[in-house]
């Protein structure tokens, strides 16, 4: 894969489909709390969601930064 150029880094970049999302609205409780024995009880999905969310920020961050770089002053 070619992290090098923004097409690179675009095909790096997962879609936003984020499992983190929908878990926390599953696991929010009525008066907004955290439901923390159901979250217990899916100690695995909430890890693996928080990992995709963690990949994903990492992914997007180096887009960013390739972006900025390209759209930086240049001097003539």
């Amino acid at each position: 894969m070619d992290n090098h150029t923004l097409a690179g880094l675009l095909a790096a970049t997962p879609p936003a489909d984020l499992r983190i999302v929908e878990l926390t609205a599953e696991l929010t409780l009525p008066d907004g709390g955290l439901d923390l024995y159901g979250a217990a009880a899916r100690q695995a999905e909430v890890e693996l969601a928080c990992a995709q969310a963690l990949e994903y920020a990492a992914t997007t961050r180096r887009l960013l930064g390739a972006l900025k770089w390209q759209l930086r002053p240049r001097r003539s």
